[in-house]
């Protein structure tokens, strides 16, 4: 497998700097805190849909309020996911490079694929079957645009069925270029380069504000969980500004946004907010309680199964060609899919990269 050794790109050009990781991933195990992210992402977006499409129809004042509060819910839960991922990643990468001296981009693609293709993959046969068994319609075209990670593009207007592959897209051409950035440029650039990134994000969406499921603001959010990751500076920025009243204060500017005036504003600085929301909270003693509560983390242990299975449930009823399946398949579906899938294919793609003692679970 092909490898590219940090210290013969990235230090030659950065001179006596020394990268490290300096704390952007604890040491050994699972980061509770981010699973805990995870779990509330998740099920921001479970919430979204449930009350939106599949009990949208629901008549009376108390559904209607539920509805519009719920509504937003999905978009920030997918932005929670964008700054998790980059930062995650990013920092993974810092960790190899730190342990080995170099990236395996080989090894990063093997693991990145056996974590992401095989529950989509079994996803996508169950909709294929679906599809001709007459239970539901899947589109030609959205399939082909789903599985060429291209819903976010706009070219194909993706089903239902297949539509929350959007931002697996986003995700996946982040996967794309980001590591070989990553290995050609030295750390000091890198930092500079996301930071430019996150402001051209900004202006972007100011360019054209109110657009739904906006890359800008996705690209964004990966950039600056991404930048977290890279920057010791901001790390200890956000550290050193941990208190639980502007901590709340921002938690309530991001839940109340979307439902006033301030929506357009806020969106501009989506990405920094975001960022802001999620680390300075891990910094909070009191918040990385409640994120490593037991049911948080079962749930953020299973969020990227529950994100996929959600879809096939939580439709408007006219979706599907009789009645909408019972709820309760739901968590079924989704511990399936962690047991018999997700984490057999994670062993094999370690397996497969050879690096077991670099490689944090995540």
């Amino acid at each position: 497998m092909t490898s590219i050794a940090g210290a013969s790109v990235a230090g030659a050009s950065a001179g006596s700097e020394v990268e490290r990781d300096d704390g952007a991933l604890p040491r050994g195990g699972r980061d509770r805190a981010i699973d805990g992210w995870r779990a509330i992402a998740a099920l921001f977006v479970v919430v979204a849909h449930a009350a939106t499409f599949r009990f949208g129809a629901a008549e009376g004042a108390l559904a209607h309020v539920a509805q519009r509060l719920a509504t937003p819910l999905a978009q920030t839960g997918v932005q929670i996911f964008f700054v998790i991922s980059g930062y995650i990643i990013t920092a993974l990468m810092m960790r190899e490079r730190q342990a080995s001296g170099r990236v395996d981009l080989a090894a990063f693609y093997t693991r990145r694929s056996c974590r992401i293709l095989p529950p989509l993959l079994v996803y996508y046969a169950s909709l294929v079957m679906l599809d001709a068994s007459g239970a539901l319609s899947l589109p030609l075209t959205s399939l082909v645009s789903s599985v060429s990670f291209s819903c976010n593009t706009g070219i194909v207007d993706c089903h239902w069925w297949v539509a929350h592959t959007w931002s697996l897209a986003v995700e996946e051409q982040f996967y794309l270029a980001w590591p070989m950035i990553f290995v050609l440029v030295a750390p000091l650039l890198r930092v500079r380069l996301l930071a430019l990134g996150v402001i051209a994000c900004g202006i972007a969406v100011a360019a054209r504000p109110g657009v739904f499921h906006s890359n800008a603001t996705s690209f964004g959010c990966i950039a600056a969980g991404a930048l977290y990751a890279s920057s010791a500076g901001l790390r200890r920025t956000i550290q050193r500004a941990r208190a639980t009243v502007p901590w709340l204060g921002a938690v309530a500017l991001l839940a109340v946004a979307p439902l006033t005036r301030l929506d357009a504003a806020v969106a501009v600085f989506l990405p920094p907010l975001v960022t802001y929301v999620v680390f300075c909270g891990n910094a909070l003693p009191w918040v990385r309680t409640i994120l490593a509560a037991p049911p948080l983390q079962l749930v953020g242990a299973a969020s990227y199964s529950l994100y996929l299975w959600q879809q096939l449930f939580l439709a408007q009823p006219r979706h599907y060609a009789a009645d909408a399946p019972s709820l309760l398949l739901l968590p079924l579906a989704v511990l399936a899919s962690v047991w018999l899938v997700e984490r057999p294919s994670i062993a094999l793609g370690r397996r497969l990269s050879h690096r077991d003692a670099v490689a944090v679970p995540v």
